[in-house]
C-alpha cells in the first residue's frame, strides 16, 4: 500500500469480532439489534452487520437514512430530534421504506401530522441524564401528552421510545458505567409500567459494551463498539486491541532536539477531541503500521498537538531513532466517529477502499 497522505486503515477482522460480540450480547439477552451506524457510516461496512442477521438500523440523519436506503435497508430509525424543515426528504423516505423518527414536543408532532403524506413512524426521545435533547424519563404526564398526541394522528405510528445514556462518555471505569446504566434502568420503570408493550431502545456503547444483563429494554443500538477508540479504551469500554481503526500518515519533520516528529495529519484529519493519557493531553496514541494491522501504542509516544494540517508526536530517545523522514506512522484515533467522517473512505489490508457517507455529497 502505498501512503502518500493521511489515510484510514481499517482492521476488517477486529471490526466484524466487534460486530459479532455486540450481536451476540444482545441476541442472549432478547434484544433486538438495531446498530446506529453514524460511526462506520459505510455501506461496506453495513454488510457486515447483515451477515449477522442485523434487518434494522439507527442512523443520525435523514441523509444518511437515504444513503443507507440506497443499499437495501428498509428498516431505519433516526434517532435525532425530527427536522421538520426537510419535510419532503422525510415524505420521500417514507414512501419507500419503514422510517422511525424522534420527537421530544408537541409542536413537531402537530407539523408531522399536517405535512406528511405517507405513514411516519414516531419514537418519544428520553432523556436520562445526559441533558442535550429528550423529554425528562421521569415526567410521565408529558410522556403521556405526546403518545397521546402521536396516537391521534392519522400518519404517525407510535413505534415506542429511545434512550441514548451519552453521559457515559464521561466515565472511567466500569464501575461508573454500571452506575449510569443503573440509573437509566431506574428511570425506565414507570413507564415500562405505563407502557408494557411499548418498545424501548437503549443505547450507547460504553453501557452496551460493560454490561451483560439487561433490563426494562427490548433493543440496543450502540454504535461507535464497531471501531472503538482511545476514548472507549480509556473509559474501560473496550481494550486496545478491539480498535479497529487506524490513521497513516507520512512523517514530514523530525526535530531531535524536541524529540518531536511531525506527520502529516491535523485538525481536518483527526478532528480535535484530546484526552489525557498518562498525564498528557492526547490526540491520539502512535503506532506502527505493519503489514496485516498495527503494534500496540508505542510506550510513551503520543500525538501532542493537532493544527490544520500539522500534527505533532512526542517520541522519546528510545524510539526516536527508529524514525525518518519519509516514514509512514500510524495513529489511533481519540474518536473513531470524528475521525472516520474527516478522512471519508477507509482502506483494507486486503488493497480494498470501502466507501464512506459524505455529507457534502448526499445530505438533501
Amino acid at each position: 500500500m502505498n501512503i502518500v497522505k493521511p489515510t484510514l486503515l481499517i482492521n476488517e477482522s477486529i471490526c466484524k469480532s466487534n460486530i459479532r460480540k455486540m450481536a451476540d450480547k444482545a441476541g442472549t439477552n432478547g434484544l433486538i439489534f438495531k446498530p446506529h451506524f453514524k460511526t462506520h457510516q459505510s455501506h461496506a461496512v453495513g454488510r457486515w452487520f447483515k451477515e449477522v442477521g442485523v434487518e434494522h438500523i439507527t442512523v443520525s440523519s435523514l441523509g444518511m437514512a437515504d444513503y443507507f436506503s440506497k443499499d437495501g435497508w428498509k428498516n431505519i430509525t433516526v434517532a435525532f430530534p425530527c427536522n421538520i424543515r426537510q419535510i419532503d426528504l422525510i415524505n420521500d423516505l417514507a414512501s419507500r421504506l419503514n422510517l422511525t423518527v424522534l420527537v421530544d414536543n408537541v409542536k413537531v408532532i402537530d407539523l408531522l401530522s399536517s405535512q406528511l403524506n405517507y405513514d411516519l413512524g414516531v419514537k418519544i426521545e428520553l432523556d436520562s441524564g445526559k441533558g442535550r435533547t429528550g423529554v425528562n424519563a421521569k415526567d410521565l404526564t408529558i410522556i403521556d401528552q405526546l403518545v397521546s398526541k402521536v396516537k391521534s394522528s392519522e400518519k404517525l405510528q407510535f413505534k415506542g421510545f429511545y434512550l441514548h445514556a451519552g453521559h457515559s462518555y464521561g466515565a472511567r471505569g466500569k464501575a461508573e458505567i454500571t452506575k449510569i446504566y443503573t440509573e437509566a434502568v431506574e428511570c425506565l420503570q414507570p413507564i415500562k409500567a405505563a407502557y408494557p408493550d411499548a418498545e424501548i431502545c437503549y443505547g450507547d456503547t460504553p453501557t452496551c459494551s460493560v454490561i451483560d444483563k439487561f433490563e426494562s429494554i427490548d433493543a440496543m443500538s450502540p454504535g461507535n463498539f464497531v471501531f472503538y477508540d482511545i476514548m472507549q479504551e480509556q473509559i474501560a469500554s473496550c481494550s486496545i486491541e478491539d480498535v479497529g481503526v487506524a490513521v497513516a500518515c507520512p512523517v514530514v519533520s523530525i526535530n531531535s532536539q524536541n524529540n518531536q516528529v511531525c506527520i502529516y495529519g491535523g485538525g481536518v484529519h483527526f478532528a480535535k477531541d484530546n484526552i489525557d493519557v498518562d498525564g498528557h493531553n492526547s490526540f491520539g496514541q502512535v503506532v506502527k503500521i505493519l503489514n496485516e494491522g498495527w503494534s500496540a501504542p508505542l510506550k510513551g509516544a503520543y500525538l501532542k498537538s493537532v493544527s490544520q494540517e500539522h500534527g505533532l508526536i512526542y517520541m522519546p530517545d528510545e524510539e526516536l531513532s527508529q524514525w525518518k523522514v519519509g516514514d509512514v506512522i500510524g495513529i489511533l484515533p481519540v474518536h473513531s466517529c470524528m475521525t472516520a467522517d474527516c478522512l471519508g473512505e477507509y482502506y483494507t489490508f486486503e488493497g480494498a477502499v470501502l466507501d464512506h457517507y459524505s455529507k457534502k455529497m448526499h445530505a438533501r
